[in-house]
């Protein structure tokens, strides 16, 4: 399919850009067509990041790591909470949810690889630790997680309290849920609507423009030793009146 649209064919036309996201082999696939084709980014693993306080239920903090966990065993996913009491009953709940999943086995794999569930001293060491690790899904579980978003710097998503879990966002929230992995939303936005245009540079400057800002442009010309570049600034401003 990567192919057919990178290069075309008799039946498929060639493409100019081709996104969306998927598992290793179509990151792979990506890798290699980029350059013929533009592509969106390069995801690695998907992340799940949540942020709790003490008014956070365990049960559903339990159910948010593994759905995310449940994706692939290289699968992050991570708790950050000023509840030691939240974190302990958390690491109960999670075995007993783990038996009841088709994919328990996969996601097991994951937890115990990747999964982390750690109490950090208050909110503000937790979004700085959340910022830091610029997840993919960022997801606050917080008595007030509005007052907490003014602190968000880096994410790709963020699922703001306890009625809006990561898994609405995988199908129909609305936002694009094609969204930075491995740190880089430090940099990188999810998927929008301007990814699918692309913006045209126009310069157009008169005679007045050209007077005031060419000996700049020359001098610069021929500070970089592009003397074609100056003279063709010169002889314009030559013929100046």
């Amino acid at each position: 399919g990567f192919a057919a649209m990178a290069y075309g064919t008799e039946s498929v036309p060639h493409v100019d850009k081709i996104y969306g996201p998927g598992n290793i082999f179509v990151v792979l696939a990506k890798q290699r067509v980029y350059g013929l084709v533009a592509i969106d980014q390069l995801p690695g693993p998907t992340e799940t990041l949540l942020v709790a306080d003490d008014c956070a239920d365990a049960e559903l903090v339990a159910a948010d790591l593994i759905a995310q966990a449940e994706h692939d065993p290289m699968a992050t996913a991570i708790l950050l909470t000023t509840s030691s009491e939240l974190a302990a009953s958390v690491l109960d709940e999670i075995p007993r949810q783990l038996a009841e999943l088709e994919r328990g086995e996969i996601a097991g794999q994951s937890l115990t690889a990747n999964g982390i569930v750690a109490v950090v001293p208050d909110l503000a060491t937790a979004m700085d630790l959340a910022n830091a690790y610029a997840p993919e899904h960022l997801c606050l579980l917080l008595r007030d997680p509005w007052a907490a978003m003014p602190l968000v710097r880096h994410a790709g998503g963020v699922f703001v309290g306890e009625d809006s879990p990561e898994a609405l966002g995988d199908y129909v929230t609305g936002p694009s849920h094609v969204m930075p992995t491995g740190g880089t939303a430090r940099f990188f936005s999810p998927i929008h609507v301007g990814e699918f245009t692309k913006s045209i540079s126009i310069a157009a400057a008169n005679r007045r423009a050209l007077a005031r800002l060419g000996p700049s442009a020359a001098a610069l010309a021929r500070a970089e030793g592009l003397s074609g570049h100056a003279r063709a600034l010169e002889r314009r401003l030559d013929r100046q009146p």
